[in-house]
């Protein structure tokens, strides 16, 4: 072959490599991203019964838990921190010691949450604590 036939394929060999190349990131970025907020909570009595656990998601609001998108717009109000969230209005709990640990763990917009852990009165207290957050 001669030489200037060689370097036109091997030209052209690099630029279809490089066009190769180009084009993977491309369809990398068009795959679905994690989601930004992922909250792992759980409710578990210290009597040693079953708790209870969920997933919670945001934009769009989803996973395990039931009130995502209440969840969700509470936790934006108070820029993802659960303690600041207050409690469901006009609901009361009964004060019957039967005690609960709640805890979370995960990013809220990219970032790791607040460390989140309390002890709760009960399992009834837990859901409204902190608005819609526990009511899963």
């Amino acid at each position: 072959m001669p030489l200037a036939t060689t370097r036109l394929l091997l030209c052209l060999s690099l630029l279809a490599g490089g066009a190769a190349t180009v084009a993977a990131p491309a369809s990398a970025t068009a795959s679905p991203s994690a989601p930004q907020t992922l909250i792992h909570l759980s409710v578990a009595p210290q009597s040693g019964r079953a708790g209870r656990t969920a997933t919670l998601t945001c934009d769009p609001a989803g996973g395990t838990h039931k009130n995502a998108a209440a969840a969700c717009a509470e936790l934006a109000a108070v820029g993802g921190d659960i303690q600041l969230v207050p409690p469901k209005p006009h609901v009361s709990c009964l004060q019957i010691w039967i005690p609960v640990d709640a805890t979370a763990t995960g990013y809220w917009r990219g970032q790791p949450i607040k460390p989140y852990s309390e002890t709760i009165t009960n399992d009834g207290c837990a859901a409204i604590r902190h608005g819609h957050v526990l009511d899963f």
